[in-house]
């Protein structure tokens, strides 16, 4: 993690000082809705349903943008027998292009994915990780609306008292509406 920090604050330098160009402080918060998505914990599929909201935080330049992206998830997980709600928060690092035809791409390497229990349980899902590809349009230059696809994993339970190993891979698809300003 001290590598991919060290990484990203070189790219965000490279953009800040190079002369001829004029790197913009890039601000986007967005919420949405997840649909169609699925869990697979154990060789069990879960159906998830669930919210989004966050930001991506950095650098545009040229259409270029990276920076990080922040969001929080309140999903809820349903089989035909149970029905669970967690609350995940997820930290990536983001690079973009922003086209001038008003269309906007994404990749967004998630480094940090953790989830607990919104139940009266102590139960945490730790050492999550994935990736995020989203596409935008720009219905006006301040208002983008958007669709994520996400392929997460998460690989250790925590119930408070011990800590096993858990596999579980989450296919989320997202529609977002987001509001990318160039400070």
């Amino acid at each position: 993690m001290k590598k991919s920090l060290l990484l990203l604050t070189a790219l965000i330098s490279l953009f800040y000082y190079s002369k001829n160009a004029q790197a913009a402080f890039l601000l986007e918060p967005f919420a949405g809705m997840n649909f169609n998505s699925t869990a697979e914990v154990s060789g069990t599929d879960e159906d998830v349903t669930g919210t989004s909201v966050g930001a991506r935080i950095g650098f545009q330049n040229m259409g270029l943008m990276l920076g990080l992206d922040a969001r929080r998830n309140s999903w809820n997980f349903e089989t035909d027998t149970t029905d669970s709600d967690y609350t995940f928060s997820q930290l990536g690092f983001f690079v973009g292009y922003d086209f001038p035809m008003m269309l906007r791409i994404w990749g967004n390497y998630v480094f940090s994915y953790e989830g607990t229990n919104d139940d009266d349980s102590d139960i945490k899902l730790k050492e999550g990780s994935g990736m995020v590809f989203g596409i935008g349009y720009k219905v006006v230059p301040f208002v983008s609306l958007n669709f994520e696809i996400s392929n997460l994993e998460t690989k250790k339970l925590d119930n408070g008292t011990s800590e096993s190993n858990y596999d579980a891979d989450y296919s989320t698809y997202l529609l977002s509406v987001s509001f990318p300003l160039s400070l």
